[in-house]
């Protein structure tokens, strides 16, 4: 994905738009100064230097041809910006999901959701452009039309004009800092209500911890956020009353001022007068604009930032071609880590934890459990060993072929996790049969007894999922089964089951799993059930140690 610019966004799928834009900015040119001296002849009485007997064609010519070029050129650019909203959301997410798993969390879901309010942002920007674009041409007409009157008085004009734009930029240069002071806080606000909503149990649970995020936290960034939306708004306010009241000042310059330093007649003032008249419209709309064109330069700006970020971390064969995928990883026989480590940093580059390096051989069919206390490693290593995490050190070599950046999908690909805050997708993104003839899947939600809880949508091929938390672990691991995976890893899955179903998971499944070859690594703090594994792996302060199995 590339920079997102105006000029990327013309040229994006329609490149007719160009061409068109420098057409429709001809004719309008044409149509404005033509209107200007056509209007400015009549009043004066003064007939038009060419075709003076066909001026009401010529009007109604330039009026025709104004009206439809800027219709079909307003199409387009609704057509291109929908197309480049679209394909910058479709990017956007398609990089996130071949990024690797560490940066995603270091992103942050609000980053990610901003950045996609930045591309909504971008999508209204057709009918501000368009706008913009003809309000800029009248101005550039009626200029043009002024130094053909009379070079001098234009050029007084004109001097004046960039006095007030220069004050403009330094004026728009404090809003724009403002807009982009209030678009963090926009980010940081959008943290804190994510942590409201996927908390909001726990906010529930505590009266100190419902305070603090709505008023500490929530509120405080709101109060910040309108203050400096206050400030911009009143110094955007600042800027439009300042035009307003700057073209009083051109009119006082053209009827006091012009005729005291230059000889002019009254023709050539009336011109200047219905000239600034036409130009009071233009002028006041890009006075007003400038607010939206500065969200748009933070958009576009933000949106380059969240790019170049994504762009850095593409270092996962996730971005490789289908065509280039390695094959060699599509059978398991055996998994061998060598020396891994890794090291867990905080935004100040300081460690916070670091998981000492592990070596570890596990064969086809093998049970392995691991245990250790809370901040033990215990989940830092799964997720190494399911491919989440890249160590920092050491290697892991799955049937003698190491598994490095050109071949980490197709290794992760081997393996059907279930995590402990394992998320149920709402749609059948694996496409698994879950109609209610599939012999297979009844088995399993009579085996789980979920077969008289779950509903099934036969027309979408999907589970309603109105389940409790136990519930949607028992469902998990029916996907899990359909996987149908070489590796199992299962993050303290029986945690929230009854006893019985607690049982059945280690009697039941896991022995099922193994008599068909498949691998498990489970964590688990059962230890009624530790003999149900071929090995228990503890792990304490970021080391692992490697114990026999329990009897």
């Amino acid at each position: 994905m590339g920079k997102a610019t105006l000029l990327n966004l013309l040229r994006l799928k329609l490149k007719i738009a160009l061409p068109l834009l420098g057409f429709l900015a001809v004719i309008n040119g044409l149509w404005s100064g033509s209107l200007l001296m056509l209007v400015s002849h009549k009043i004066s009485g003064t007939p038009l230097p060419f075709f003076n007997e066909y001026d009401w064609l010529i009007y109604l010519i330039f009026v025709l041809v104004s009206f439809l070029l800027t219709y079909f050129f307003n199409g387009y650019m609704i057509k291109a910006t929908l197309i480049f909203g679209k394909e910058m959301t479709l990017q956007i997410i398609d990089k996130l999901r071949l990024s690797n798993y560490e940066s995603y969390l270091q992103m942050g879901e609000a980053r990610v959701r901003t950045a996609l309010e930045d591309v909504h942002t971008l999508e209204s920007l057709p009918a501000v452009f368009i706008t913009f674009f003809n309000s800029l041409i009248m101005i550039v007409a009626g200029l043009g039309y002024m130094f053909w009157l009379y070079p001098k008085g234009a050029l007084t004009i004109v001097a004046l004009i960039i006095v007030l734009t220069l004050i403009y930029i330094y004026r728009n240069g404090i809003i724009e800092k403002d807009m982009d002071a209030k678009r963090d806080l926009d980010d940081t606000f959008m943290r804190f209500y994510n942590d409201f909503l996927h908390g909001f149990n726990k906010v529930k649970m505590s009266t100190k911890r419902s305070d603090s995020i709505f008023l500490e936290h929530i509120t405080e960034n709101r109060d910040k956020a309108i203050n400096l939306n206050i400030k911009a708004g009143l110094s955007a306010f600042g800027n439009e009353l300042l035009g307003d009241y700057f073209f009083y000042f051109l009119i006082g310059t053209v009827l006091f001022v012009l005729p005291l330093v230059f000889s002019i007649d009254k023709t050539v003032i009336s011109g200047f007068m219905i000239t600034l008249l036409f130009l009071m419209g233009p002028i006041a709309i890009l006075i007003n604009l400038m607010k939206s064109v500065i969200g748009y330069k933070i958009a576009f700006a933000r949106i380059n930032e969240f790019n170049d970020t994504l762009t850095d971390n593409l270092n996962d064969s996730d971005a490789l071609p289908l065509s280039t995928s390695k094959k060699e990883l599509q059978v398991f026989k055996t998994l061998s880590i060598d020396k891994i480590s890794y090291q867990h940093i905080d935004e100040k580059g300081d460690v916070t934890f670091e998981l000492k390096p592990i070596n570890l051989e596990i064969s086809k069919g093998e049970i392995i459990f691991i245990s250790g206390s809370n901040g033990s490693g215990k989940s830092t290593f799964i997720n190494l060993l399911s491919g989440l995490y890249i160590p920092k050190s050491g290697k892991i070599v799955v049937n003698d072929l190491i598994v490095t950046d050109d071949n980490r999908s197709q290794y992760r690909d081997m393996i059907s996790c279930i995590f402990s805050d394992n998320y149920l997708f709402t749609e059948n993104y694996d496409n698994f049969n879950l109609l209610p003839s599939n012999k297979h899947l009844a088995e399993l939600l009579k085996k789980m007894k979920l077969d008289k809880v779950i509903r099934q949508d036969e027309e979408s091929n999907r589970i309603f999922q109105n389940l409790s938390s136990g519930q949607q672990k028992r469902l998990a691991l029916i996907y899990s089964v359909l996987e149908d995976k070489e590796v199992f890893i299962f993050d303290e899955w029986a945690a929230e089951q009854d006893p019985e179903f607690r049982k059945y998971f280690y009697e039941n499944i896991i022995p099922d799993l193994k008599s068909k070859g498949k691998t498990v690594i489970a964590i688990t703090h059962d230890d009624a059930y530790y003999k149900y594994c071929d090995r228990l792996m503890k792990f304490n302060y970021g080391e692992m140690l490697v114990q026999d199995q329990l009897v």
